[in-house]
């Protein structure tokens, strides 16, 4: 087997955040696909709370568009879609959902360890499985440089990332799959050719274990689709509507 150099980029190049975090709002003109605000109705409604168009207009305004500016319809349509989850996550029990594993919350936050073969991986798996402190299981035995200053913690995937990726990238697969009752798993790396050249062991890291900027960062990212499917939710059709499986604002047809 041809011996590939193992860097971080190995597990983090497939993470990026998704789209229902706050996006910065570009003010260009575009020929399509754009509205101009003005004082009308509420620009969005959960339940019996509503996005009143003043205050979408002062968040605009916060994010440096003003007056009659012509601004792209996707940036709107995921500042709605952030405030819809925002209502949303407001009545959910952000730690329990997320603890209930990655297939009800729709994220994984894990930790790695990047070794050279199977047989490796299925060693610290097993001493991971017995007990064993995943720091020094991590010391030990990872062989990627580059994950030592965070003791091989990793961005968090969010269900945007386990959708684009899982069915190309298996570390993203199972890890997928993990919770504080599946905490540990292991997984092939594979390189652009699809060939494995080393193998991943991922540690489930449970609420309590997540750094201050992960747990803000849940309540744009989690899986709210249970409760958008409970709840009365209206959109200004000049914007779209609301798709309770993807938890976006879509455009309309």
């Amino acid at each position: 087997m041809a011996r590939h150099r193992v860097t971080v980029g190995s597990v983090r190049k497939v993470l990026r955040r998704s789209l229902t975090m706050l996006l910065p709002l570009s003010i260009a003109v575009v020929a399509t696909g754009c509205t101009t605000f003005s004082d009308s109705d509420a620009v969005a409604r959960v339940g019996e709370v509503e996005l009143t168009r003043d205050e979408f207009d002062a968040t605009l305004a916060e994010l440096g568009v003003t007056g009659d500016d012509v601004v792209p319809l996707d940036p709107v349509r995921a500042e709605i879609t952030r405030w819809i989850n925002e209502q949303l996550v407001a009545d959910i029990d952000v730690a329990a959902l997320y603890d209930a594993g990655a297939p009800s919350s729709g994220v994984a936050c894990v930790s790695a360890i990047v070794v050279e073969d199977q047989a490796t991986a299925d060693d610290a798996l097993s001493e991971l499985d017995g007990g064993a402190d995943f720091v020094e299981v991590f010391s030990a035995n990872n062989v990627d440089q580059s994950l030592v200053a965070t003791d091989g913690d990793i961005p968090c995937l969010s269900p945007e990332d386990i959708v684009n990726n899982a069915a190309s990238t298996p570390f993203v697969a199972v890890a997928a799959t993990m919770s504080p009752d599946e905490p540990h798993a292991v997984a092939p790396l594979l390189d652009t050719t699809g060939e494995e050249f080393a193998w991943v062991v991922l540690s489930f890291r449970s609420f309590d274990d997540l750094a201050e900027t992960e747990v803000e960062q849940l309540a744009g990212v989690i899986d709210v689709s249970a409760a958008a499917a409970d709840t009365d939710i209206h959109v200004d059709a000049r914007y779209g509507t609301f798709d309770p499986e993807t938890g976006t604002v879509v455009g309309l047809g």
